[in-house]
């Protein structure tokens, strides 16, 4: 019997039961589908932070207060500086302040340091077009990408030498919020997120100028780059050991490894629940093939009375089994597909707020508001997955359906014959 005459028969018997084959193959579908857009989204999420925590490096460390009582001062970094392994001590100011497009409101984070660093602490990123501002610049600035050039076509945007007004949050009708004017003097290239911040949507001043215009007398917190990654662990110790529990101390590659932990433990989770799901549409199968050969004995000895053997009978049963496995495998993996982007917030990739060290939550003056440090990830569709996707259950249905198929196959023909 040729196989495509076994698989048309098996496809006219599926057809014949549309109601309960359509059940069983939906059974495949959910689980397979719940397999491709859990594995998709967290190994997509997880490929996008380690892109954001290397744009920082492994030797990079954070550092920010945790107490009122104790903020980071000069003389704090003078001894990180001094510490064993520690290569550069970069403190910064930071807080949140709001740029007003009429009805919208940009939050964005607002970062004073030594600019001459910015290259040190985040790895291949360029200035588009102008300079750094002076360290002693007061109202120099240097803008990310989308705040030069927002999204939204709508919104105007900033070039060089231009002056930008921005306004601390919680600004009412009845109190003026303190109103704060930069002016231009470089913008950088579009860079994405790394570690916490949205380089795209963040503005960096000088120190001077951070503290000066903002007011701010401690720093909110600061980067320490280690020598190397051997070095980083020891590093980090010397440094908590310097705060005690006045400052929390987290490296890059620690962050990594936390986030890869998590969503890896909630890719087994989720996958395994996913299967479960896929081995009961299995018992299903099973299920719904002996109802199938109780309808059909009859048929099954004709069969054999005009010449199929039992093995024509077995494979013709595990034909079905096989057939429903593959449709909803490829079912299933189209929808896990499109559910994975739905998962991970539309097909352009998901934005999720993030707050950096020292981030203020962002505030509301009237229309709406948008949050900046936002990063973007999308699924990981990968050809592995596509494949076990597709292979996975089908396995699982000619497993389900290896049983029934053989006890059809065993039947006795004059029994079958008689069969009502």
């Amino acid at each position: 019997m040729r196989s495509q005459d076994t698989f048309l028969m098996a496809f006219k018997a599926l057809k014949d039961r549309k109601l309960r084959t359509g059940l069983t193959i939906l059974g495949i579908v959910i689980g397979t589908s719940m397999i491709v857009a859990l594995v998709a989204s967290t190994t997509g999420l997880t490929s996008s932070i380690t892109a954001q925590m290397s744009k920082m490096g492994a030797t990079t460390l954070s550092i920010w207060s945790t107490s009122a009582r104790a903020p980071i001062k000069d003389e704090d970094v003078a001894a990180l500086q001094s510490i064993e392994g520690v290569k550069e001590v970069i403190p910064y100011y930071s807080t949140r302040l709001q740029i007003n497009y009429g009805s919208t409101t940009l939050s964005v984070q607002v970062f004073g340091f030594d600019l001459n660093l910015l290259y040190s602490l985040y790895r291949g990123l360029e200035l588009d077009r102008g300079n750094f501002a002076d360290m002693y610049d007061p109202t120099g600035a240097v803008i990310g990408s989308s705040i030069a050039r927002p999204p939204e076509k709508e919104l105007p945007s900033v070039d060089i030498n231009e002056m930008i007004l921005l306004q601390r949050a919680g600004a009412t009708a009845r109190s003026s919020a303190s109103n704060y004017a930069y002016l231009v003097k470089g913008i950088l290239k579009p860079f994405g997120a790394a570690g916490f911040t949205n380089i795209d949507e963040t503005i960096f001043l000088s120190s001077f100028g951070a503290m000066l215009t903002l007011k701010l007398t401690s720093y909110s917190g600061a980067y320490v780059i280690a020598d190397s990654p051997d070095v980083v662990t020891l590093v980090q110790e010397s440094v908590q050991n310097y705060f005690g529990t006045n400052a929390r101390i987290m490296g890059a590659q620690a962050m990594l490894e936390t986030v890869q932990s998590i969503t890896g433990q909630l890719t087994l989770f989720m996958g395994g629940i996913a299967a479960v799901s896929l081995f009961v549409a299995g018992v299903g199968i099973t299920n719904t093939m002996f109802v199938s050969i109780m309808e059909r004995t009859r048929e099954i000895g004709i069969l054999k009375a005009i010449g199929y053997r039992a093995g024509n009978i077995l494979t013709m049963f595990l034909a079905e089994a096989s057939l429903t496995g593959i449709i909803g495998g490829i079912l299933g993996t189209i929808t896990g597909t499109l559910l994975s982007f739905l998962l991970s917030g539309g097909i352009g990739g998901i934005r999720m707020g993030t707050a950096g060290p020292g981030a203020g939550a962002p505030g509301m003056m009237g229309g709406a508001t948008r949050a900046s440090s936002s990063m973007q990830f999308t699924p990981a569709i990968t050809s592995e997955l596509l494949v076990f996707s597709l292979l996975f259950p089908i396995g699982i249905s000619i497993l389900a359906g290896l049983y029934p198929a053989w006890r059809a196959s065993r039947l006795n023909i004059v029994r079958a014959l008689k069969y009502e």
